[in-house]
């Protein structure tokens, strides 16, 4: 059976903000010196199928921004459009539904453009495994990543004993839980962190979403079907409801298995996370630009164009971008989001 991927490239990514803005949202951006987080997934992706089974899917607005990165890489036509932001649901319903029509049928993964990944060898492991699985099960599958540390900023997935293939069915899903849950979960062995990678036959994907949200294969399919998508796939995404597929789909699916990761992942989600890409130094100071401190540690600071310094700062991140600059303590990262809305209150799209 055809393999095919579906990278999942429309977020906006706000609480990277001033790193992510909506004109270059997360995926597009370059905060380790190399490559974008969407071409880095392409390209490891890649390394399982051939680039021609490789699609993307993204908002209309970020149409050019995706062609310019994604350019020698994958068929410009393997760029699938979405019209609105209706959040994972919209976008995995959809693009199932497209690549039914275009090939009939197949395994399809769908991933996140934005991990981050360190152990590709066991990360790639992972993906042939739930491609497998897939095919030969008929089942629906998603990669958990065994935790190195108790996160707060992640999902997470509990899990039952594993078979003889290390596969276990999903008991639950978890949100992001406070510092001591976290602690508790570990300890369980019982927990894997979410990853987002979601992989299935296409007929059981489309079943399952026919039956579990069937406003979504019922308006999107008729889009599909219809003589005029592009102006019927906008009025069938304006009736849809923004949900994440997690919410309307997964948790309610009663035969999900889960392959377990044993690779570094990392859903760099927040800022704190930068430390995770570019390591830390004898203060434990994560630093990308120029920056000279006295008495500074624990600190991650980023700077595109100034020359920062610092005394006496513990825990604090610091982020100038174009002309932006940002303080808050890291406990606090997780906030940012919150200053994008006042920004958009306020009337500074501008800084956006």
């Amino acid at each position: 059976m055809e393999k095919y991927a579906v990278i999942m490239a429309g977020g906006s990514g706000t609480r990277l903000w001033p790193l992510s803005k909506e004109h270059k949202p997360k995926q597009f951006i370059n905060l380790d010196g190399k490559k974008s987080f969407l071409v880095q997934t392409i390209e490891r992706i890649c390394e399982v199928i051939p680039s021609e089974n490789c699609f993307v899917i993204t908002n209309k607005d970020y149409l050019q921004l995706t062609k310019e990165d994604v350019n020698g890489l994958i068929p410009v036509s393997n760029i699938i459009i979405e019209p609105l932001k209706k959040n994972t649901a919209a976008c995995i319903s959809y693009a199932s539904l497209f690549l039914e029509k275009k090939f009939g049928k197949g395994v399809v993964c769908f991933i996140p453009a934005d991990g981050f990944v360190r152990n590709k060898a066991a990360y790639l492991n992972a993906i042939n495994q739930v491609y497998q699985e897939a095919e030969c099960r008929g089942k629906m599958m998603i990669i958990g990543v065994k935790p190195t540390y108790p996160a707060t900023g992640f999902g997470y997935i509990q899990i039952d004993s594993e078979d003889e293939k290390g596969i276990s069915k999903v008991v639950q899903f978890k949100e992001k839980p406070d510092l001591e849950t976290a602690k508790d979960y570990i300890k369980t062995n019982q927990y894997l962190w979410n990853s987002g990678i979601v992989a299935g036959q296409l007929n059981a994907l489309i079943a399952g979403i026919k039956h579990i949200m069937p406003k979504h294969y019922e308006s999107l399919t008729n889009a599909l079907t219809s003589k005029d998508l592009s102006t019927n796939i906008e009025a069938a995404y304006s009736q849809l409801e923004d949900i994440s597929f997690d919410y309307a789909f997964l948790e309610k699916f009663q035969n999900l298995h889960v392959v377990k990761g044993y690779f570094d992942w990392f859903d760099i989600g927040t800022l704190d996370a930068i430390s995770i890409l570019v390591g830390t130094d004898e203060h434990n100071n994560s630093v990308i630009g120029n920056h000279l401190g006295i008495d500074t540690e624990n600190s991650t600071i980023y700077s595109m164009d100034s020359f920062i310094t610092t005394i006496g700062l513990k825990d604090i991140i610091i982020i100038e971008m174009e002309g932006i600059i940002l303080v808050c303590k890291k406990e606090r990262a997780q906030e940012v989001k919150g200053i994008v809305a006042m920004l958009k209150k306020s009337g500074y799209e501008k800084f956006l």
